[in-house]
């Protein structure tokens, strides 16, 4: 892959976690905040965990429950 298709990949993967916090109730004037805390909290994973979709669904949950104020 170039890089250019690295980038617009990077893209398409912060619009689907968009699209994600959208579902999981999140408020739209909060959603590009709830993704900074999303980066945030992934750098905080343990690398020896396994970082498949349930981890990310428990992520998002995590993230809803420390920041309701974010969400409807």
């Amino acid at each position: 892959m170039r890089d250019t298709e690295y980038e617009e990949l990077a893209l398409e993967v912060l619009d689907m976690l968009a699209v994600a916090m959208h579902f999981a109730g999140a408020k739209k004037e909060y959603i590009e905040k709830l993704i900074d805390i999303y980066i945030e909290e992934v750098e905080k994973i343990d690398n020896d965990k396994d970082y498949d979709q349930q981890a990310i669904i428990d992520l998002i949950q995590t993230i809803k429950r420390k920041n309701p104020k974010f969400f409807i």
